[in-house]
């Protein structure tokens, strides 16, 4: 086996692992344009409680999500290709492996299977996690903005020291 097929195939099994390595944070789209890439916490009967890096943990009113995007899609359909490829060479391809001198003809048969199917189940895990978590409605309401109380006047009895006055009287 030359180097040429194994770097192909080396290039192969991580470009999922590379792909899903930070796809874990649902894409949340809102009426009004705004975009946010957060994770989903969890969520009440009107509000979708998120957290991202950015923009530390808030909420989103679900009447106001216009589009949801969960994680994993993309792990799922590459680990389910490469499973598919893997599953071919297991078919088609020499699958000696009876020493260890034919140890990398039982590689590359075996590993894309493997690797594809471990794949697709942690892409699996990461969109029910998250599509779960985004129809949660068991937390209570946060609580509705306040409005900041109006400036009032200084309290009865109470006048402002004089800064140009005698320290000493």
């Amino acid at each position: 086996m030359g180097r040429r097929p194994v770097a192909a195939l080396t290039r192969l099994l991580l470009l999922p692992l590379a792909v899903g390595a930070c796809a874990t944070t649902t894409t949340v789209e809102t009426r009004s344009g705004n975009v946010y890439e957060a994770h989903t916490v969890g969520g009440s009967p009107g509000s979708v409680y998120l957290a991202s890096k950015v923009d530390g943990r808030f909420s989103v009113r679900r009447e106001d999500v216009a589009e949801v995007d969960y994680p994993g899609n993309v792990q799922i359909l590459g680990g389910l290709a490469l499973s598919a490829f893997g599953g071919w060479r297991l078919v088609s391809g020499d699958t000696r492996c009876a020493g260890f001198s034919d140890i990398g003809y039982c590689t590359v048969n075996v590993v894309p299977a493997i690797a594809g199917l471990l794949i697709a189940l942690w892409g699996t895990y990461v969109y029910v996690r998250a599509s779960r978590a985004f129809e949660d409605r068991s937390k209570p309401e946060p609580d509705p903005v306040m409005k900041p109380r109006p400036q009032q006047g200084p309290f009865p009895g109470w006048r402002k020291p004089d800064p140009f006055a005698d320290p000493r009287p």
